[in-house]
C-alpha cells in the first residue's frame, strides 16, 4: 500500500512538472505560427501589387491568400518558414529573393529584352471601376514612363531592373523587381521549374471553392485579415493624417483572429482592426446580413449622455424623449458605448452609426427593452419589423415645404430634380430657404450640385478630390503624384434672393460634406447645427472569402485651401445642440434657428 502511495505521489509531480514545459511549448507553437502568417501577410502584398509578372495575372489572390496561409501556418523554424515562402511565390515571382542581407541588387538585361513592365495604380483596381491598377509596358528596354493613351500619370520614371528590399520577417528579406525585362513572349525570368510550379499552383487554387468558404475555418480568416490590411498598407489615402502604427495592428489582429473561433468574433475583429484607419467609410458587411437585417420602428440619438428616442412609427407605444435604459437585459448606455468602439472616424460619425446599429437586428427577432418616461420606468418587447429603411431621426416634413411666413425648407435627402425645378419660383422669391443636409439622398444625388447653381452668380468649385498614383509599396514618399478630379459648377439662373441656411449634423457625410465644402468655401449661407462626420472620396471595395465586402475611403479630399478635410470636417457657423425637454416636446432647434436667422436678417433688410 504504501509503495502504491509512492508512486501515485511521483506520478502527480511528473504531471505538475509537465503542464509548465506543456504551456511553453504551446505558447512557442503560437508565436511561431503568428511570425509565420505575419511574414506571408508582408510577401502577399509585396507581391500581389508590385511585382509585374505575367504569372501575377493568372492567379487568384483571394484563393491564394487562404492556401498560403494554410501552407504557412505548420512551419516550425525559420529556416522552414522560408522555404515554405519560396514554394509559395516562386511559381509567380520567379525573379524575386529572399535573403538575410538588405543589400538591394539589380535584375541584368537579358540579351532578348525588347522591353519593360511595371505597375501604374490609380488608387487600386479592386471591384470600383473609378480605380485601375495596370500594368504598363515602355518602349525601349531602358526606363519606363507611365503615359497611357496620350495622359501622363506621373512624372515619375522607372529604371530597368529597379528593386526594393523589404524586410519580411527578423531574418528574411525580400528583394522585389519592381520592373521586369519583356519579350515576345511576355515578362522574361520564369524557367522550366517555376512553369511547372505555376501549374501545379494553379491546380492547388482551383479547389479551393469561394462560394464555400466558411468564416468559421481559421484560414479564411486569416486570409481575410492578411488582403485588408495589404490593401490598405499600400493604398489607404490618409496615413498621413491619421497616427496609427499600422504593422502593430497587423501583428494585434494576427494574434487576436488566431484565438478567434466564430465568425462574430471575428467579424469584430476586422471591424475593431479597421477603426484604426478612422476612416468614415469603412464598413464591413457579409453577404447574409442584408437579407436578414430589419429596424426597431423608432430611431435613437445619443442626447445628454443617454439613449434617447428621437422618432417613431405611428401605432408604436413610445414617444419622442423616452430614455431607454436596457436593451436585452444590459444597460443601453453601455451597449451605445460598445458599439461606437468598433466603428470607424470621428466622434460625431461614430455618435451616429452607434444610434443606427442601436435599432438594427434581425427580422423576426424583438428587442426587450426597459423605458424611462418622466419618472416612470416600464418594460416592452418591440419587434424588427421595418426591413426596408430606418424611421427618420428627425420631425420634419418629407421634401418641399412653406416652414413660415415666405420661408421654404428644402429636405434634400427627398426632393428630385423635378421638385426642386417645380418650386423654383417661389423659393427664389422667398425671405429664405433652409437646405436640410441632415440625411444622405435616397431620391437623387444630382439636386445636390445642382441647388448650389442657383445659390451663385459666378463659376465655383468643389473642393479637392484627388486619386493617388501608386508605383511604390509602404505609402513611398515617391508615390507623389495625383490625377485631380475638382469639378466646376456654373451659375444658373434664377439667382435665389433670400438669406440661406444649411442643417448639418454628425451623419452628414461623403457627398453631403462635398456639398457642404463648396457652401463652407464661398460662404453661401449660414451652417447652422453639428461638424460634420469629416469622410469624403468616394469609397472602393475589397471582395473578400467567405461573402464578406470591406468598404474603405480610396481617395483623397482636400479644402479648397489645400488643408485637411478628413477628420475635420465643416464647423457650423451657429452651432447648435438638442436636448431631451426639446426632443420631448417635439421641437426640431435646428429648424428653429435657421428661421430665427432668416427672420432677423430679413428684418434688418
Amino acid at each position: 500500500m504504501k509503495k502504491i502511495s509512492l508512486l501515485f505521489v511521483a506520478a502527480i509531480i511528473f504531471l505538475m512538472s509537465a503542464v509548465p514545459a506543456f504551456a511553453k511549448e504551446k505558447e512557442k507553437t503560437a508565436n511561431q505560427e503568428l511570425v509565420n502568417v505575419r511574414a506571408f501577410a508582408k510577401l502577399y502584398g509585396y507581391v500581389r501589387f508590385f511585382h509585374p509578372s505575367d504569372e501575377n495575372e493568372k492567379i487568384n489572390w483571394n484563393r491564394f491568400a487562404i492556401h498560403g496561409v494554410s501552407k504557412v501556418k505548420t512551419a516550425k523554424t525559420k529556416d522552414e518558414l522560408t522555404t515554405t515562402l519560396r514554394e509559395l511565390f516562386y511559381p509567380i515571382a520567379p525573379t524575386m529573393r529572399l535573403t538575410k542581407q538588405d543589400d538591394a541588387t539589380q535584375i541584368s538585361p537579358p540579351k532578348q529584352a525588347k522591353n519593360l513592365t511595371a505597375w501604374l495604380h490609380i488608387g487600386v483596381g479592386l471591384n470600383n471601376p473609378g480605380y485601375k491598377s495596370l500594368r504598363i509596358q515602355s518602349d525601349d528596354a531602358s526606363k519606363i514612363k507611365f503615359i497611357l493613351g496620350g495622359i501622363k500619370f506621373t512624372d515619375r520614371v522607372l529604371q530597368a531592373g529597379e528593386t526594393v528590399v523589404k524586410q519580411i520577417s527578423p531574418d528574411v528579406y525580400a528583394h522585389i523587381p519592381l520592373v521586369l525585362y519583356r519579350d515576345d513572349k511576355g515578362t522574361i525570368g520564369s524557367t522550366q521549374e517555376s512553369t511547372r510550379a505555376l501549374k501545379q499552383l494553379q491546380q492547388q487554387l482551383a479547389r479551393i471553392d469561394l462560394t464555400k468558404a466558411p468564416i468559421d475555418d481559421e484560414n479564411v480568416r486569416l486570409a481575410n485579415i492578411v488582403i485588408t490590411w495589404n490593401v490598405l498598407q499600400h493604398f489607404y489615402p490618409y496615413f498621413d493624417v491619421v497616427k496609427v502604427d499600422w504593422e502593430q495592428t497587423l501583428t494585434n489582429t494576427l494574434q487576436q483572429s488566431l484565438k478567434d473561433s466564430t465568425a462574430d468574433q471575428f467579424f469584430q475583429t476586422l471591424r475593431q482592426m479597421l477603426e484604426k484607419t478612422q476612416d468614415g467609410h469603412s464598413l464591413v458587411k457579409h453577404i447574409s446580413q442584408t437579407r436578414e437585417q430589419a429596424y426597431l420602428p423608432f430611431t435613437v440619438q445619443w442626447i445628454e449622455e443617454q439613449v434617447v428616442i428621437s422618432n417613431v412609427k405611428e401605432g408604436i407605444d413610445l414617444k419622442p424623449g423616452d430614455i431607454i435604459v436596457n436593451i436585452d437585459g444590459n444597460s443601453a448606455t453601455a451597449y451605445f458605448k460598445q458599439l461606437e468602439k468598433y466603428i470607424s472616424g470621428t466622434m460625431q460619425f461614430k455618435r451616429w452609426t452607434a444610434a443606427q446599429q442601436f435599432v438594427a437586428g434581425k427580422i423576426a427577432k424583438e428587442a426587450k427593452l426597459t423605458v424611462q418616461r418622466g419618472e416612470s420606468k416600464f418594460d416592452i418587447s418591440i419587434p424588427y419589423s421595418d426591413k426596408d429603411k430606418m424611421v427618420d431621426e428627425f420631425i420634419r416634413p418629407i421634401s418641399i415645404d412653406k416652414v413660415a411666413d415666405e420661408i421654404y425648407y428644402v429636405n434634400t435627402a427627398q426632393v428630385t430634380p423635378e421638385m426642386f425645378k417645380e418650386k423654383l419660383n417661389e423659393l427664389t422669391n422667398a425671405k429664405g430657404v433652409i437646405f436640410d443636409l441632415r440625411g444622405y439622398p435616397t431620391q437623387n444625388e444630382v439636386i445636390h450640385f445642382e441647388m448650389l447653381s442657383n445659390l451663385t452668380d459666378r463659376q465655383i468649385t468643389s473642393a479637392k478630390f484627388d486619386k493617388p498614383i501608386f508605383l511604390y509599396p509602404d505609402h513611398d514618399q515617391k508615390n507623389d503624384s495625383y490625377i485631380n478630379v475638382q469639378s466646376t459648377i456654373e451659375p444658373l439662373p434664377p439667382k435665389l434672393k433670400g438669406e440661406i441656411v444649411f442643417l448639418t449634423y454628425g451623419g452628414s457625410y461623403s457627398l453631403l460634406e462635398a456639398v457642404m465644402g463648396v457652401v463652407e468655401h464661398y460662404r453661401l449661407g449660414e451652417i447652422v447645427g453639428e461638424t460634420t462626420a469629416g469622410v469624403n472620396g468616394n469609397i472602393n471595395n475589397i471582395d473578400l472569402p467567405g461573402g464578406i465586402d470591406v468598404k474603405w475611403t480610396g481617395m483623397k479630399v482636400l479644402k479648397h485651401d489645400g488643408s485637411q478635410h478628413h477628420l475635420v470636417g465643416i464647423q457650423p457657423t451657429v452651432p447648435v445642440e438638442r436636448t431631451i425637454k426639446e426632443v420631448r416636446e417635439g421641437r426640431d432647434v435646428y429648424m428653429e434657428k435657421a428661421i430665427e436667422i432668416i427672420k432677423a436678417r430679413a428684418h434688418l433688410n
